[in-house]
C-alpha cells in the first residue's frame, strides 16, 4: 500500500465524507474484487489514522473509516447502494411485504413506490430519505432517493431503489431496530402502549424485533418454509432470535455481509449526532433462486419517525432532563450491538480479514480519544492484543467497567 506521509488537509467547508480515506476507497475499490476492496479499506483506515498528524480530529478519523468501509465492502457484502445499478429488473413479491400498509407499496422494476402517509409522516419520510440518500455519510446505508411521483388519481408516492430488483424468488427479513418507537410530543396513550410493548418484547431487552420473515424450506424450497415475526404472530424469544437469524441467512458469506454492514453502521451511529430513528427497520433480502450463491442486499428503511437531535434536545428541556441528555441514538446503537453479538461480530469485521499482526496499533485508542475506548478495545482484540496491555498504558480508569463488560 502506498500511503502519503501526511493526509491532506480538509477545508472547513468540505464534507467530512470527502476526507482522504473515503475518497481513496471509493476511487480505488472495483466492484467484485475482494482483495482490492479489503486493500482499499485498509488504506482508508490507515490513511485516516495518519490524518491525526494533520488538522483532523477523532470524529474525522472514524467517519473516514466507517464510510470507506461501507464503500469498499462490496465483495460479498452488497450494501444498500449495491442494488441501484442492477441490470435485471422485476417486480417484488407482495407476500414479502411485512409492513402495516401493504396496499401502499408498489414495485416498478428497479423502483419501489411507497404511498405518502398522512399526519405528516409521509412528508417527514420523504424529507429525510432525500437528505440521507444525498449525504456521503448516510448514502451507503439507505435506499436511493428517486423523488416523489403522482399517480393518475393524484396520489403522491415516494420513489426509492427496490432492494429486490432482479430477484426471481426474493427472501426478505424486516428487522425493527431501536428501543423507542414513539415520537416527541406523542399522545400519552400511544407512549404508554409503546412502553408496554418494549417491556414485554425484545424491543426493550435487545433493541430488535423481527417484523416478519420467511425461512425457506430445505434446498430453498417453498415446502417446509417457516414464517417468523410479530406480523406472522410468531415472535422469537431472546433465546430463539440468533437461531432464526442464522437459519434465515444460511451461509457464512451472508452472515458476514450483515456483520460488515452493522459494524460500519454502529460505528457511524456512535459519532453521528444529527438524527434519531424511531420505528425504523433494516431490510435484508436475497434471491432464493440462486441458492447459497445469492448475495445479501441490506438497507435501512422506514423514516417516518426520524427526528433531529435539536428536536430531542428540546424534548429533554421540556421534561427537565437536559443534564442526562445523550446526543446520540442510544436505542439504535443497542439494537446494532445486539445484532452483532448474536452473529458473533465484534465490529470492524473486515479489519480482522485484512490486517496483519505486524501492524502496530498500540497507540490507536489514545489517538481515537477517550470517548471511543470501548471501540478501541474491540480493535485491539481483533488484532490479538490483550486489553490489559492498554489498561497498563494510561487508559482512563472510568472505562475499566466498560472494558470488563
Amino acid at each position: 500500500l502506498k500511503l502519503p506521509p501526511r493526509a491532506p488537509s480538509v477545508a472547513p467547508a468540505q464534507s467530512i465524507g470527502a476526507s482522504h480515506g473515503l475518497t481513496e476507497a471509493r476511487r480505488s475499490a472495483p466492484r467484485g474484487a475482494a482483495g482490492a476492496c479489503h486493500e482499499s479499506l485498509l488504506e482508508a483506515f490507515l490513511g485516516g489514522m495518519l490524518a491525526q498528524r494533520g488538522p483532523g480530529g477523532p470524529a474525522e478519523v472514524a467517519a473516514a473509516f466507517v464510510l470507506a468501509g461501507a464503500a469498499a465492502a462490496s465483495a460479498g457484502c452488497v450494501l444498500a447502494s449495491a442494488s441501484r445499478d442492477s441490470a435485471a429488473r422485476c417486480d417484488g413479491d407482495r407476500s414479502q411485504i411485512f409492513s402495516g400498509h401493504v396496499s401502499g407499496i408498489k414495485f416498478e422494476g428497479g423502483s419501489l413506490l411507497k404511498k405518502l402517509q398522512d399526519e405528516g409522516r409521509g412528508s417527514r419520510e420523504a424529507e429525510f430519505l432525500e437528505k440521507l440518500s444525498s449525504s456521503p455519510a448516510w448514502s451507503p446505508f439507505v435506499p436511493k432517493w428517486n423523488g416523489v411521483v403522482k399517480d393518475a388519481e393524484g396520489h403522491s408516492w415516494i420513489s426509492m431503489s427496490n432492494l429486490t430488483a432482479g430477484m426471481k424468488k426474493p427472501v426478505v427479513m424486516d428487522l425493527k431496530v431501536g428501543t423507542r418507537h414513539w415520537s416527541p410530543g406523542e399522545k400519552e396513550k400511544k407512549k404508554m402502549k409503546e412502553l408496554k410493548k418494549a417491556a414485554t418484547t425484545t424491543i426493550g431487552s435487545m433493541g430488535l424485533r423481527i417484523v416478519g420473515c420467511r425461512i425457506p424450506g430445505e434446498g430453498y424450497a417453498d415446502a417446509g418454509a417457516e414464517d417468523w415475526g410479530y406480523k406472522n404472530k410468531r415472535d422469537p424469544t431472546p433465546e430463539e432470535f440468533p437461531i432464526v437469524l442464522q437459519r434465515f441467512f444460511r451461509t457464512e458469506k451472508r452472515m458476514n455481509t450483515v456483520r460488515q454492514y452493522a459494524s460500519a453502521l454502529v460505528e457511524h451511529f456512535r459519532f453521528q449526532d444529527q438524527y434519531v430513528f424511531f420505528g425504523s427497520s433494516i431490510l435484508m433480502a436475497y434471491d432464493a433462486a440462486l441458492g447459497d450463491e445469492a448475495p445479501l442486499r441490506i438497507a435501512m428503511i422506514d423514516f417516518g419517525h426520524v427526528h433531529t437531535m435539536a428536536e430531542m434536545r428540546a424534548e429533554a428541556v421540556s421534561e427537565g432532563r437536559l443534564e442526562s441528555f445523550d446526543a446520540r441514538d442510544v436505542g439504535y446503537i443497542k439494537g446494532l450491538d445486539s445484532l452483532l453479538e448474536m452473529l458473533g461480530g465484534e465490529g470492524f469485521a473486515l479489519i480482522k480479514v485484512c490486517l496483519e499482526e505486524r501492524v502496530e496499533v498500540s497507540a490507536a485508542p489514545r489517538q481515537l480519544g477517550s470517548r471511543d475506548l470501548p471501540s478501541a478495545f474491540s480493535l485491539l482484540a481483533m488484532w490479538g492484543r490483550a486489553p490489559e496491555a492498554l489498561l497498563r498504558s494510561d487508559a482512563p480508569s472510568s472505562h475499566v467497567n466498560e472494558v470488563n463488560t
